[in-house]
């Protein structure tokens, strides 16, 4: 067998290279030769770079222009940024109209549900300081239990009857619903119709009315957002302005222009 061969079939000890001695520790990692590799590598590609950036430097033209040299600006340390690209005053000023035709259009949708909504809930059912007032007349009174009778013995009659009073016989309704301030049915209607449950009734109710306060909510918002990119639109406009009034919660800050002589 040729000697060439040998090399592949003998063994060989594979020599590792040896960590960092115990003594040594301190003096942190011990550089393996991998570790010179990627050391120099890196060296020597950061030293190909200056070298370029040197001969680009060298053979400048000063004359020399690029279109895109108007979209960067250099700073003190000598650094090249990019410039911000922005909208124009004019830009600017069709953006924030269309926004606020934008805006405006939701508000007008909104107001419209709001009042579609207002036509039928009407807040009957909402609690109010005020109080029913029931009138009743002689005839009602006598109906009641009372006879017609002349001077204080009347009064005392009708002091007594109005203290027994039935009222739900007098509405002709369920005790029950003599707290309802809308759909009081009455007996008959409670024996011949079948009615939902109160309980579903007033939870509709109390969703149809936060509904509409939410939408009522919302249309003040976007007023009040309109009527500030409407004012962003109108400052950016020219001539002189003038603060007349501060922001309130309700309202932006109110300009006022200076008038401006035409030649």
């Amino acid at each position: 067998m040729a000697g060439g061969a040998l090399k592949h079939v003998v063994h060989k000890r594979v020599h590792l290279e040896r960590h960092q001695p115990k003594a040594r520790r301190r003096l942190g990692h011990l550089e393996k030769h991998k570790d010179y590799v990627k050391r120099a590598q890196d060296f020597h590609k950061k030293e190909d770079i200056i070298k370029k950036l040197y001969r680009k430097a060298y053979f400048k033209n000063e004359d020399e222009f690029a279109i895109s040299m108007t979209k960067h600006y250099s700073t003190k340390d000598g650094k090249a940024m990019t410039k911000k690209v922005g909208l124009t005053n004019e830009e600017m000023h069709l953006a924030e109209s269309q926004d606020a035709r934008y805006i405006g259009l939701r508000e007008q949708m909104d107001k419209k549900a709001v009042a579609k909504r207002a036509e039928r809930l009407h807040f009957l059912n909402a609690d109010r300081p005020n109080k029913h007032t029931l009138f009743v007349d002689d005839d009602d009174i006598a109906q009641a239990g009372g006879s017609r009778s002349s001077g204080s013995r009347l009064g005392k009659v009708k002091k007594n009857t109005l203290k027994n009073f039935d009222l739900a016989a007098h509405l002709d309704t369920h005790p029950d619903l003599l707290e309802h301030k809308t759909n009081r049915p009455r007996l008959k209607q409670l024996d011949t119709f079948s009615y939902s449950d109160s309980a579903e009734h007033d939870a509709a109710n109390k969703e149809a009315y936060h509904e509409l306060l939410e939408r009522q909510e919302r249309a003040k918002k976007l007023t009040k957002v309109r009527m500030e990119l409407e004012q962003r639109s109108n400052l950016r406009q020219k001539g002189r302005v003038k603060k007349v009034a501060e922001a309130t919660k309700d309202k932006p800050a109110q300009f006022q222009w200076m008038y401006d002589r035409k030649r």
